[in-house]
């Protein structure tokens, strides 16, 4: 039973990921950790969504903005390692009442000002390290990328191919670096391998909604997941 609700939420998640280019990480996250545990959770997660985001780049590789994708990389350097050693140095209850607090947060802020600006300014460079931050430590930087993205790349399927590279990329590099930290376990490679060929047809059902889906509706109902997936995260901290 754990195992099919792990990969119901992988599931879940990946078409929300399919559809808007980012949002999964964090939403899978925190049940993700609650059900098998955060390093488990974390690595598995990583070469999940190593392989969905790199399917939906590679889908969409034409609308990939080269300029933006490198900016956004550079940027998010600068928190990725910081992030990686955090997560290596906290208590594990610590790390999810932080995480959760924090996507809570972003997902009140962004339904409150859905249209703040994080172009070429000093806050969207910020929300790019925090971003590298999260990512590093929960596989979840999404929320803070957003500041930065939506106000870059109007386009939605540049935003969306664009996104997905990143996501690629820093997740190759987290499954190799988790790999040669010993995190890959019989069990954890099971947790991601049962997954891939549901989050196959989770890229697929995303895929069709995404072409047919009103971006701004959708936009807050992921906000609105991401507060009430923190707060689950925080309830289950606190037990």
């Amino acid at each position: 039973m754990k195992l099919l609700l792990f990969i119901l939420i992988q599931v879940f998640a990946n078409i929300i990921q399919a559809i808007t280019g980012f949002a999964g990480g964090p939403l899978a996250m925190p049940p993700s950790m609650a059900l098998v545990g955060v390093i488990p959770a974390k690595s598995s997660l990583s070469l999940i969504f190593l392989v969905s985001t790199g399917v939906v780049a590679f889908q969409n590789r034409r609308h990939i903005n080269p300029k933006k994708l490198g900016t956004m990389l550079f940027f998010m350097a600068f928190g990725f390692l910081p992030g990686l050693w955090l997560f290596a140095h906290m208590e594990a209850t610590m790390i999810m009442i932080i995480y959760g607090i924090v996507v809570t947060l972003i997902g009140i802020w962004k339904l409150w000002r859905p249209q703040v600006s994080g172009n070429g300014s000093r806050w969207g460079y910020l929300a790019l390290i925090l971003s590298g931050i999260t990512q590093g430590m929960f596989t979840s930087g999404g929320p803070f990328a957003v500041i930065y993205a939506s106000s870059a790349m109007k386009d939605k399927d540049e935003f969306r191919a664009t996104l997905s590279a990143v996501w690629a990329i820093l997740n190759l590099y987290m499954v190799i670096d988790m790999y040669f930290r010993g995190m890959y376990p019989p069990y954890n490679i099971k947790l991601g391998m049962v997954s891939i060929l549901p989050v196959f047809a989770a890229i697929w059902i995303g895929n069709r909604i995404n072409k047919k889906l009103d971006a701004a509706a959708f936009m807050k109902l992921v906000f609105i997941l991401l507060i009430v997936s923190g707060i689950l995260l925080i309830i289950n901290a606190l037990r």
